[in-house]
């Protein structure tokens, strides 16, 4: 009897091993050609998302007009400790003091920079306009040791780096197969990712964007661990009986 249950226990423990392979990251690193360059574009500002725009010239007092102030009809705060936002409207645009409906989505942050430079050349003299994200966000579900929504100050944010924010993968993720799901121009799209793979250093994928879906699925292992639990929680129990009662007979 007392065999069988340790068998038991074996076999129920050795259905959940997982092996270094299964979980090791970049497994061909050595073989992957460095590029001389990054392969990373700029993301495109998106309807709902809320931008920094700040004017500044050598006259402090002649950009003030450009910044937002009070009254300004689509600012928002985005929390009690952010600054107010322009939130890119339904068709894609913000309001702008000064300059009015100004078309936002669709462009890169530099080319609305741009933009804008040339719109108050028309008032001031040499103008310089930061664009930056306030809520560059992505969503992180499935088996990360803290999954939830990873926030960046900048829109820059590899793969890698968002799971490092989550605490990186349970050792039941599935490694080789991450789901992304990304939503560009309000088509939704998904693609799987190897991240035991290196070339994934060289994908589109390897920078996230704004608003992009991880999703690490769970590996047939845990299912298997968690509807065996009971039993062997059972064996357990029943192996503690039968060895008091092997002790006291």
């Amino acid at each position: 009897m007392n065999r069988i249950i340790l068998l038991l226990l074996l076999i129920s423990l050795v259905s959940s091993c997982r092996t270094q392979k299964d979980i090791w990251y970049f497994q061909n690193i050595d073989q992957v050609i460095n590029e001389t360059a990054e392969i990373y574009e700029d993301p495109k500002i998106q309807t709902g998302d809320a931008l920094s725009i700040v004017v500044s010239t050598f006259n402090p007092k002649l950009a003030e007009p450009f910044n937002l102030g009070g009254g300004v009809n689509n600012t928002r705060s985005i929390s009690e400790d952010s600054p107010a936002a322009y939130v890119v409207s339904s068709d894609g645009n913000i309001e702008m003091p000064m300059l009015g409906s100004i078309q936002a989505a669709g462009k890169t942050r530099q080319e609305l920079a741009i933009l804008l430079e040339e719109k108050i050349k028309t008032y001031v003299n040499d103008p310089i306009v930061n664009v930056r994200y306030i809520n560059f966000r992505v969503s992180m579900l499935g088996e990360f040791n803290r999954p939830g929504v990873v926030e960046s100050k900048s829109e820059k944010l590899s793969i890698m780096e968002a799971i490092a924010k989550s605490g990186d993968m349970s050792l039941y993720a599935i490694r080789d197969s991450v789901m992304i799901i990304r939503t560009t121009d309000g088509i939704r799209e998904h693609k799987f990712v190897n991240l035991l793979d290196a070339n994934l250093i060289n994908s589109e994928y390897y920078y996230l964007r704004q608003n992009d879906i991880l999703y690490a699925m769970p590996t047939k292992s845990k299912a298997i661990e968690f509807n065996s639990r009971p039993i062997r929680d059972g064996l357990t129990v029943l192996g503690f009986v039968l060895t008091i009662y092997a002790l006291f007979k």
